[in-house]
């Protein structure tokens, strides 16, 4: 033994032999722990080396459990902090490692071990040689190893961020893509070989150019029934599986710029802070796309140009309302709310965006446009405040006027639209059948390939041949009820619509047109709507897309000064006030949409004071009402029949059901014989009476013939109840059409007797 070995084994005295000796193993990665395994097995023979040195194996312990961690911070390796405390706690005698930067390679944790060692009497040792923390030499070395072993880690670690950023300023640092992409085998990003997958991120951006916000497309794919492709980057191949969508993967598609064929760079870093519960936090964050550190434009195919990729950006940015620093500074999404020109409408005065407020009763709410940023920033009152109806109405007139010559145009360029869309329907389905009738038949063939005795394997593929079967079945299903919609108009309706081109107001008011379909029509043509407030009128210019400009002027309203509520409503109510009364007559108004002088719905109240204003008397009169014939209304109709008050608009539409309204929303009034009850109140009918497909098939007739036969009082029928169900029995004895066969063999009978 050479005279520094007898002084290295000096520095162990009974003392540290009376304590437990502690081997702590660790290797940087899982990747090391499961290929380098040689460097594993020494570290675990330092047990030997331990006992060779005297300690006995029951001393000895050895902590494993950081394996597969870093050792450049402490904060995750829980070993090494039970490390510590055996330290702090004078329970360690010695800590072995097969070499010192085993333990830690940052100064904070590797000076903390030292301090605790130093005042312990704790011994550090690797495979050559005994450290004493104790000693100013044996520190002092351990301080420059220390030191060498985190500007080792620190050398690696910038040689490889190195490596990586010059390899990622030349776009060839593909990492794993986002469905869409794929990485070939010479490294290159090309777009997907799966049309499924392809055909399905294309109708991301197709559906987002027409209906303008990421939450209107994930709506209307959840409506379709359809899968969204994601990329599964926690699996060992990264495939790509179809799940049911959801908001985040829609953002996440719409953002990448990726899809704009631009490679892109250093969209996050990662920022390290002080303070807290832990010593050190690391956050990440996104970096603004002006600071993106690389960006390659056309760096491979695309799905979008990286132009309509910045104006997506930027729409999505107007359309989150709590991005906008200022009220009213973006006019977001077209939503449902009442004032169309949201978003569209600035001060002629000082050029800013004019934002939406709301103004009176809490009952007669009514919106108007504001400008108030000069006074948010500076003080003083609002710029302008304008009232939002009538405004609304003469750009809504203008644009109709503007767009009348059109409507046939846009009718066919609306079918084409409909048809492309249905086209992207069937090819979206068509590639999920191939899809699952291809995975159908790999498991077929897999079945096959086994031999029949081996049952273990057989019953499992089976299984699997089986659920896939099930999984085709189901989306055939899908597809033919997403497909047998039809989706194009008819030439028949697009006369139709071409001969409505000259009424589009009604189209306007129709009740299946939305808000947000206005608002969507409005800002196709309109850029924005200016307000300028003059002594007794309104200046409004209206800028077009094209750059068009359009001016009108509107008389503003005497202060105090009420419409007048329209003729028409002045009439119907002077009617309706014969029969009814005057919460009566108000939700008959408000079922039709009428409003009062000031916009607001009928009440009790104001029809009452629409009444006298205009010397209307009120309902006298007490209709007299027959117990058993009425008339009665719907809701007593449904209670006299035993059904429900759905069969019973349902007859009164068909005309199974006599009744009468003096106008549309007013109350029914129907009568019910004898002859009614029986027909549609249930009962016994004759054994001979038959259902309505029997009927028919008898009869040779459709069975919408027969039952507008039923309908029309040509077949005898009643109402009654069959096993718990509500169906027709059909007297077939009492058509004229049944008679037909007799008179026919009559005839012929006829004829032959004359030849």
């Amino acid at each position: 033994m050479s005279r520094a070995s007898i002084e290295q084994h000096a520095k162990i005295t009974p003392a540290h032999l009376a304590r437990m000796a502690y081997v702590y193993v660790r290797q940087s990665s899982l990747h090391q722990v499961q290929e380098h395994l040689e460097s594993q097995r020494r570290q675990y023979e330092l047990v030997e080396w331990a006992l060779a040195r005297g300690w006995p194996r029951e001393a000895i312990v050895v902590i494993d459990e950081d394996q597969g961690k870093s050792s450049a911070t402490a904060k995750t390796r829980a070993g090494f902090a039970r490390l510590l405390g055996a330290v702090a706690s004078a329970e360690a005698g010695i800590v072995i490692a097969l070499e010192v930067t085993r333990l830690a390679r940052n100064s904070p944790d590797w000076h903390h071990l030292l301090y605790l060692c130093r005042f312990s009497a704790t011994l550090i040792a690797d495979a050559h040689t005994i450290y004493d923390p104790a000693l100013s030499a044996d520190r002092m070395v351990l301080g420059i190893r220390g030191q060498m072993g985190e500007l080792e880690l620190d050398s690696a670690i910038e040689r490889m961020v190195s490596a990586r950023w010059h390899k990622a300023e030349r776009g060839a640092l593909i990492t794993i893509p986002p469905p869409g992409y794929e990485v070939d085998e010479a490294g290159e990003l090309v777009t997907t070989s799966d049309e499924a997958v392809a055909h399905a991120i294309s109708m991301v951006f197709e559906k987002f150019a027409e209906l303008g916000s990421a939450r209107q497309v994930l709506l209307w794919w959840q409506s379709q029934g359809l899968k969204y492709p994601v990329r599964r980057i926690e699996l060992r191949a990264h495939p790509v599986v179809w799940l049911p969508p959801s908001y985040g993967m829609v953002l996440r598609t719409l953002h990448n710029p990726i899809y704009a064929g631009a490679y892109v760079f250093g969209k996050s870093e990662t920022v390290r802070r002080l303070g807290g519960e832990d010593a050190q936090t690391i956050q990440v964050r996104r970096v603004k796309r002006s600071a993106w550190p690389v960006l390659i434009r056309d760096h491979h195919r695309a799905y979008i140009g990286f132009e309509q990729f910045l104006e997506n950006q930027e729409r999505m940015r107007n359309n989150t309302a709590m991005n906008n620093p200022e009220p009213g500074e973006s006019g977001g999404p077209a939503r449902e709310g009442p004032a169309l020109l949201q978003g569209l409408v600035m001060c002629a005065k000082c050029g800013r965006k004019m934002h939406l407020s709301y103004g009176g009763h809490r009952s007669q709410r009514v919106y108007q446009y504001r400008c108030s940023r000069a006074r948010s920033q500076q003080g003083g009152t609002d710029c302008q405040l304008v009232g939002g109806k009538r405004i609304d109405q003469t750009v809504v007139a203008v644009f109709l006027e503007a767009t009348q010559p059109c409507a046939q145009a846009a009718a066919r360029q609306a079918n084409e639209e409909a048809r492309r869309q249905g086209e992207g329907l069937r090819r979206y389905w068509a590639h999920q059948i191939e899809k699952a009738q291809y995975e159908a038949q790999r498991a077929e063939r897999q079945y096959m390939a086994v031999e029949p005795e081996n049952r273990v394997v057989a019953r499992a593929l089976e299984r699997r041949w089986n659920l896939q079967l099930e999984a085709l079945e189901q989306v055939k299903r899908q597809a033919e009820q997403a497909l047998q919609a039809p989706v194009l108009l008819s030439e028949e309706e697009l006369e139709k619509i071409r001969l409505l081109g000259a009424d589009l107001s009604a189209l306007w008011q129709a009740p299946t047109t939305t808000n947000r379909d206005r608002k969507r029509l409005l800002r196709c043509l309109i850029e924005e709507v200016q307000l300028r407030t003059e002594e007794g009128r309104y200046a409004i210019r209206i800028i077009w897309k094209g750059g068009a400009l359009s001016e009108r002027e509107l008389v503003r309203s005497k202060p105090g000064c009420a419409q007048r509520t329209a003729e028409d409503t002045v009439e119907l109510v002077r009617a309706l006030a014969r029969e009814f009364d005057d919460a009566q007559i108000a939700r008959v108004l408000n079922k039709q949409g009428r409003r009062s002088g000031l916009g607001n719905p009928f009440t009790q109240q104001s029809v009452t004071s629409l009444r006298g204003k205009h010397g209307i008397p009120k309902c006298s009169k007490v209709m007299a009402k027959d117990p058993t014939d009425g008339p009665f209304t719907a809701d007593e109709a449904a209670r006299e029949l035993g059904v429900t008050m759905s069969t019973v608009h349902r007859w009164l539409r068909e005309g199974v059901l006599a009744g009468e309204q003096l106008t549309a929303g007013s109350p029914w009034r129907i009568v019910l014989t004898a002859e009614v009850r029986q027909r549609l109140a249930g009962g016994a009918a004759p054994k001979d009476w038959v259902g309505l497909s029997e009927a028919a098939k008898r009869l040779g007739l459709s069975k919408s013939h027969v039952a507008y036969l039923v309908k029309t009082g040509k077949l005898t029928a009643v109402h009654t109840t069959v096993g718990g169900r509500r169906c027709w029995r059909i007297n077939i004895s009492s058509a004229a059409c049944g008679k037909q066969p007799g008179l026919f063999d009559q005839m012929i009978n006829a004829h032959c007797e004359e030849t």
